[in-house]
């Protein structure tokens, strides 16, 4: 049987490849932080809001590190968008697509866009409803976007549940850190026709995964055009 490995050890061994990436998280303050075992308070604070719990299965008293005051300063403090954009990119995905295995997955420039919705048990102006989602209640989508090589680039809160199709290319223009995509996936529910036209200028290739096309039509501009297998599907023609 192999050993059990909790989520804040393999965050800690993960610094200690990268030293950079717990020098990123820096004071609010912008002093140099005087704190003893910083790296252990961090990785604590972020198993945390990886697993979306509290504090409480991480504190220890008698541990300085994991007292439950160091974790509420240190997340205050220490963990905020700016931190983590400077750690994140530079560090974790740069490092991501140097690893034997990654390379071995792909080349980094296909990536697939897909939406995740939660629900926002709050009152927020960014909340929207939509009972197939969220019931009664409202919610957000985040879409996130990640490569072949298992590493997410790139990502967007939008409000309720919208097409993702009508924010992806915003998402693939606004990276974190490393090389825009060549080639866009999407699922069917976040296919468009528009897709297409959007991507052909930017030199994108769009390439969605269709579960089912009981309603899609192939066009075709010229209606005595051969396109071999593709007769029977590209039957409906376009007025010129």
């Amino acid at each position: 049987m192999l050993p059990r490995v909790g989520l804040p050890e393999v965050i800690l061994e993960a610094m200690s490849w990268l030293p950079g990436f717990v020098e990123s998280f820096t004071s609010v303050s912008g002093g140099r932080s005087r704190l003893n075992d910083l790296d252990v308070s961090i990785a604590a604070c972020l198993s945390a809001h990886a697993m979306n719990n509290d504090f409480s299965d991480l504190v220890k008293r008698g541990v300085p590190a994991l007292e439950r005051g160091r974790l509420s300063h240190v997340n205050q403090n220490y963990l905020r968008p700016e931190t983590y954009t400077a750690a994140n990119p530079p560090y974790l995905v740069s490092h991501q697509a140097g690893v034997p295995y990654a390379e071995a997955l792909g080349g980094g420039m296909v990536a697939g866009i897909d939406g995740m919705r939660f629900v926002v048990p709050v009152p927020s102006i960014y909340a929207r409803p939509n009972r197939k989602y969220f019931g009664l209640d409202r919610g957000v989508t985040y879409l996130n976007m990640i490569t072949d090589q298992a590493v997410g680039l790139a990502g967007k809160v939008v409000s309720g549940a919208p097409r993702d199709s009508l924010h992806a290319l915003d998402v693939a223009f606004s990276l974190d850190h490393g090389q825009r995509p060549d080639i866009l996936i999407s699922d069917t529910g976040a296919y468009s026709d528009l897709m297409f036209g959007f991507c052909q200028p930017l030199l994108i290739d769009y390439r969605p995964e269709l579960a089912d096309m009981p309603d899609q039509r192939a066009w075709r501009v010229d209606r005595k055009a051969d396109y071999g297998p593709l007769n029977a599907a590209a039957s409906a023609a376009i007025a010129r």
